[in-house]
């Protein structure tokens, strides 16, 4: 009887994985969705101002072309994303991707201008106010980090699937796009920077899939993802521009529909 059970079990375990291939997703378009995280990087703002600003009686002018920087801290926030592809026999697959994805500001620190430290002044040194001793610091204003990022993306994706001859499959890929980024800094409700900018993007994945059916795949993503120049944006609350890095790290999963099946 033993005997019997061992040979059934070993036979029924021969015929699931000879059956694996057979759930392997055939070459072909398809479609896709997927969703999940993006940890945005930490931005090291730069910019200039590009008008001079008065002198007031008690804060001196901020010359034209002084530079400004400031650093900013972000939230992890969620991703979206839709797919439209073609899978090859040979393993490779194109893909043209919309992307989007949005994070809010955790805080803001260490406003430079003309390479002074202001987050120990009184902060109508920016509102071209008076000053007072109950104004609020600079740096405290910052450090309540209120405003978002969101990005839209196009991209045309190249990836090879490794050949495992089985339903799983892991893979890399890369791509070339566009990005639209919005960009709202708000410290403290003060307007800084409200605004938007596009630019060319690429990003670098890797993954891996499994086929359910010969026509659905499940899939799990790490992509990283960044603009060749930072997003430009105009201050609202000086006359100055200010750049804002935009790298991510996503993590994502998805599934895939293969037409035709």
């Amino acid at each position: 009887m033993m005997k019997s059970r061992y040979i059934f079990t070993t036979s029924a375990a021969v015929l699931a994985i000879t059956a694996i291939p057979s759930a392997a997703l055939a070459d072909g378009p398809y479609v896709g969705v997927s969703g999940g995280i993006v940890l945005p990087n930490d931005s090291s703002n730069t910019g200039e101002i590009e008008a001079e600003v008065p002198a007031t009686p008690d804060f001196g002018s901020i010359p034209l072309g002084s530079e400004i920087g400031l650093d900013t801290e972000f939230d992890n926030g969620f991703a979206l994303g839709g797919q439209v592809g073609y899978a090859f026999d040979n393993g490779f697959r194109v893909e043209l991707e919309g992307t989007y994805n949005e994070y809010d500001v955790d805080e803001h620190s260490d406003l430079t201008i003309g390479g002074a430290v202001l987050d120990g002044v009184d902060s109508a040194v920016l509102t071209r106010g008076a000053a007072d001793a109950a104004n609020p610091l600079v740096g405290d204003v910052l450090a309540d980090g209120q405003g978002d990022v969101s990005n839209f993306g196009l991209f045309g994706n190249v990836f090879y699937d490794l050949q495992t001859g089985s339903g799983f499959k892991p893979y890399v890929g890369a791509g070339l796009g566009y990005q639209w980024t919005d960009v709202e800094y708000a410290p403290s409700d003060v307007a800084i920077a409200d605004d938007d900018d596009g630019g060319f993007a690429y990003q670098l994945m890797a993954g891996a899939s499994y086929a359910v059916t010969d026509s659905v795949e499940l899939f799990g993503q790490y992509t990283w993802r960044d603009t060749t120049d930072d997003a430009e944006v105009p201050l609202t609350l000086l006359p100055g521009t200010l750049e804002v890095e935009g790298g991510q790290s996503l993590l994502t999963a998805g599934v895939r529909v293969k037409f035709g099946q």
